[in-house]
Formats: C-alpha cells, structure tokens, sequence
C-alpha cells in the first residue's frame, strides 16, 4: 500500500532568485547558487511514486521559472503521480518562459486531475497593475475572474480566498495572494560581513514555526526531507561558509533525509515521526518580527 500524502508536497527545483526579499526563508534574497536538471532526477521520481501517493505537487524555488527545465518539471511531474501541478512563483517571467502556458494547459490529458495552475506571491502590491496586465496576457479567453481590486477578498471567490484569481477557457488557473510582510529567516547576516544561523530551544522554535504548522514537506534532489530550511542550511554553508561552530556545523549537516533506497528500511519510522521537532530546529528563529519587504529586481539599481 502506498503512504498518501493528503497535503501538498512541494519539489524545490532551484536557488536562483531574480528578485531580493529579505528574510527569504530559503535564502534567494542572496547570491545562491545552484538548480536541478529534470532528467538528472526523472528516474528517482519514479521509483518514489510506486512507494507514495501525492494529492498536490508543488514546484517551486527560488523563482522555478528561471530553471532552464521547468516544462520538463511541469509534464514530468503529472505523468508521475498523476495530481494536480501548481507552479509558485513571483510571477514576473510568465510571458517569458516558451511552451510554459501549453504544458499548464495540458496537464489533464497528461494524467492530472486538474489543469495546471499557477499561484503567484505578489511581493509588493505597487506591481500588482502589472502583474495584472502579464497575467491576462498569458492567458487565453478569460472566463471567470475575481478580486480585481488588489487586498480586497471577493465574497464569491471559490478558489480558497485569493486576492486575485481568474481563469481562462482552458481551465488554466492563475491564482495571486499577498506576500508582502516576511518573517525573521533562519540564516540571517552579520556585521563582519558573514552569515550565522539562531540559537534557539528547538521545541518552541518548532512550535513557532511555519514550515511545521502547515506540513511543507519538500523533495529536493530526489530525497524527502522535513522542511526547507534543513535542506537548503547545509547547501548554504558549503558555499558561504557559517559562521557557526565545529559542534553547530556537525549537527547542521547531521540530518538525514529519507531516500527511496531507504525506503524499505526506515520509511514507517521516518513518516511517523516527520512532524515532531529535530535537534536542527535550534538553528530556526523561536521568536518572530514581521517585517515589510521591498524586493527589487537582483542587478538593478532600483
């Protein structure tokens, strides 16, 4: 019997951002390097997919649209596991991306049981008249559309109270919500110069946390792990270099993800306990300010 995953799960795919927004909670606000070839992982998906049964997948980064084989990511995805595609994204490059609207649009006939979809983080609602103007020129004839005014959540939205929602005549969906206030990230700068991680209780910094909260379980690479951060921590030291200790750096690359190799031998205990707390929630903040963000576009001087 396959373990059903009733919330989404979300497939990482690249650290490269074009936007800076501080306290990115996966870090792309900086210079993070690094993106994943679909092929380089097709067979591994596979094998995960006689073991697990995925209701939502959700492909993201970074900003997904710049990883040079999201339409890859897109159909091979569907044909995997069969389920609904949502594509998050800041939606700046949607007009920039060929073939991107057709593998959306034909997510159906590939398996899924819904069409493609894609949900946009709008980061600042002064780009919301242009993100408008993108949106509707991605798509085709416009069918249904709700909550044309930005921070005003229309009554009569079925689509699980966006700010923005509209569809098109090909059951293409393009949902934006508001993402404009961040919480304090895991890896934060330092006055030298460098970077450093919380030292926080892990329990009530997993208590605290989002990732925790609303289950966002992440594929990165072709293993499962708990949450982003754990993943994308070590992969951020080896190319920034912490400024943590000996001790703090062991424990930092000390956890294990669950593999589809491992999957026979440690998947009843490893699924039973991916909700509770791990001894790398200490890096995590236990104490949260919300703050606004500005992002600019990365290289621009704006």
């Amino acid at each position: 019997m396959k373990y059903k995953f009733e919330n989404k799960v979300e497939f990482y795919i690249t650290n490269v951002c074009n936007l800076t927004c501080e306290n990115c909670n996966r870090y792309n606000n900086y210079n993070f390097r690094g993106w994943q070839r679909w092929s380089d992982y097709a067979d591994i998906y596979r094998k995960w997919s006689d073991h697990i049964e995925l209701k939502n997948v959700v492909i993201m980064g970074g900003e997904p649209l710049l990883n040079p084989t999201i339409i890859e990511w897109i159909t091979g995805l569907t044909d995997v596991f069969k389920c609904g595609i949502q594509v998050l994204t800041n939606g700046t490059r949607l007009n920039n991306v060929p073939g991107l609207y057709d593998a959306l649009a034909q997510t159906r006939s590939r398996g899924g049981p819904i069409t493609g979809h894609i949900q946009i983080s709008l980061h600042n609602t002064d780009h919301f008249a242009q993100l408008q103007q993108n949106i509707k020129s991605f798509l085709s004839t416009i069918r249904e559309e709700y909550g044309t005014a930005i921070g005003v959540i229309p009554k009569n939205d079925p689509w699980g109270k966006m700010y923005y929602s509209v569809r098109d005549v090909n059951d293409v969906l393009v949902n934006v919500h508001l993402a404009n206030s961040f919480y304090t990230a895991s890896i934060q700068p330092t006055a030298a110069g460098r970077f450093t991680l919380h030292n926080s209780d892990p329990v009530i910094a997993h208590e605290k946390c989002g990732f925790a909260q609303y289950k966002c379980y992440h594929f990165i690479r072709g293993k499962l792990y708990k949450c982003g951060p754990v993943a994308l921590m070590p992969e951020f030291d080896e190319q920034f270099n912490l400024d943590i200790s000996k001790p703090d750096r062991k424990l930092l690359h000390g956890y294990r993800p669950l593999t589809v190799e491992s999957w026979s031998r440690k998947s009843l205990r490893w699924l039973e306990h991916i909700d509770d707390p791990i001894a790398q929630c200490k890096f995590c903040p236990q104490t949260f300010a919300s703050k606004i963000i500005y992002p600019v576009v990365k290289h621009s001087k704006a």
